[in-house]
Parts: C-alpha cells; sequence; structure tokens
C-alpha cells in the first residue's frame, strides 16, 4: 500500500513535470518558509524548523484549477528549552530532596519528506495582481522523529560534602512512512507576464495510526510559467 502510494505520486508529479517542459500554461515553483510542527507532541514541543522547502510542478486543466505535483523536504532541530520545559528539574530537584538538577538534552535532527499530487483553485472574479487560491491534495510522508538523550545530573549534598549523580532517560522516537493528506489557501502576487510570488499556508496530516504526524507549513516562493 504505502510503495504503490509513492509510486502513484511520483508518477504524477513526473508528469507535471514533462507536460511543463513540452507545454504552454504550465508552471514551476521553487518554494521555501517555516514549519510549525503541530502532532505528536514530542514533534510539536520538542522541535523547531530549522531549513527546507520544496519544488512543485503545475499543468492546468482549466481557466480555474491547477493540477500540481510538489516535493518537499523539511529538517527540524531539537528545542532544547521545549525539553527542559517538558522536564521540570525544579519540580524533579523538590520531590527527590536534591540540591540542584541539571538535564543537557541532545538529538539527531528530524526529518519530514513528502512527495503529494494537489489541486489549485482559483476564483476568477477575484484574479488580478493580488489573487487568492485553494488548494488540497493527497501524498506520502517519511517523517524520521530522532531519539531525545536526556542525561540527567543530581546533586544531593551530606555532611558538607556534594555528591553527582547522573541517570541517561530517553525521549523515543521512531520512522514512519504513511500517506497524509493537506489543504490550505494562499495569494498570488503578479510580478510580470511570467513570474509570480506567492505566499501560502496549509495543514498537513499523517494518516498513519502510529505517530499521526500533522504540521503546519508556512512558505513563500516564485512561480514561473512557462
Amino acid at each position: 500500500m504505502k510503495r504503490s502510494g509513492v509510486l502513484l505520486v511520483t508518477l504524477l508529479l513526473a508528469v507535471s513535470i514533462g507536460y511543463a517542459q513540452q507545454n504552454d500554461g504550465v508552471e514551476v515553483s521553487l518554494s521555501s518558509g517555516y514549519v510549525l510542527p503541530s502532532s505528536p507532541m514530542t514533534f510539536s514541543n520538542y522541535w523547531t524548523m530549522q531549513y527546507g522547502g520544496g519544488l512543485s510542478a503545475g499543468m492546468p486543466l482549466s481557466s480555474t484549477i491547477t493540477l500540481i505535483g510538489t516535493f518537499e523536504h523539511y529538517q527540524f532541530k531539537l528545542n532544547k528549552e521545549g525539553v527542559n520545559d517538558g522536564f521540570d528539574t525544579n519540580y524533579m530537584r523538590d520531590i527527590w530532596i536534591f540540591n540542584r538538577v541539571t538535564m543537557d538534552p541532545s538529538a539527531d535532527p528530524s526529518t519530514v519528506t513528502s512527495v503529494s499530487a494537489n489541486l489549485r483553485f482559483a476564483p476568477t472574479g477575484l484574479s488580478g495582481v493580488l489573487s487568492p487560491y485553494f488548494v488540497g491534495g493527497l501524498g506520502v510522508m517519511r517523517f524520521s522523529l530522532s531519539e531525545i538523550s536526556l542525561p540527567t545530573t543530581s546533586v544531593l549534598s551530606i555532611g558538607g560534602s556534594e555528591i553527582s549523580m547522573t541517570a541517561q532517560q530517553t525521549v523515543t522516537g521512531g520512522v514512519e512512512t504513511a500517506a497524509f493528506f493537506q489543504y490550505g489557501m494562499g495569494f498570488d502576487v503578479r510580478l510580470t507576464g511570467s513570474f509570480d510570488m506567492f505566499v501560502e499556508a496549509r495543514y498537513a496530516s499523517g494518516l498513519n495510526k502510529g505517530l499521526r504526524t500533522s504540521y503546519v507549513p508556512i512558505t513563500g516562493g516564485i512561480k514561473m510559467r512557462l
């Protein structure tokens, strides 16, 4: 099921790119932006966007509807402040009667990679220099959530001497490949006859039963009509 989904979306992306190379009226775009992790909790609270972007190719099906194939990749770095907030060392100190408790979390980057086929609807009555549109589609994502290492050092005073103890904890990660859906809206800003600038916000959610990955990409980029 996962393999057939990947092949289907990849085929749609290849068709769009091939069509873009051979016909007028098609478009190719590059984008980047910021992604807000939504779920699971260990993703939304403990990770923050590092870098990423996407490549899209679209072909018009009518004057208002465009079929778009998209590839996106985003990388996330550990949010140490979020991890420390989630594991309150002051509370640990109080309930365990330690002088102090410190934590130094670390982890490799986490990533989300996706391919998708989408339909964009641009109402004709609202076209102009600033044109709104709506977009939605299906695809396949690969979500890699890295394990977080939580070395926790506790210091206890006994008879004027300090005894230090370090315990190794972890927050489990995982890797999943699953179908996902997404929807959102954006605005095209006409620059020239061949180039547009656009801004877009979407909600994307995995259809997997495990990590239930979801996130909100807020992106902008340049679109070229061939």
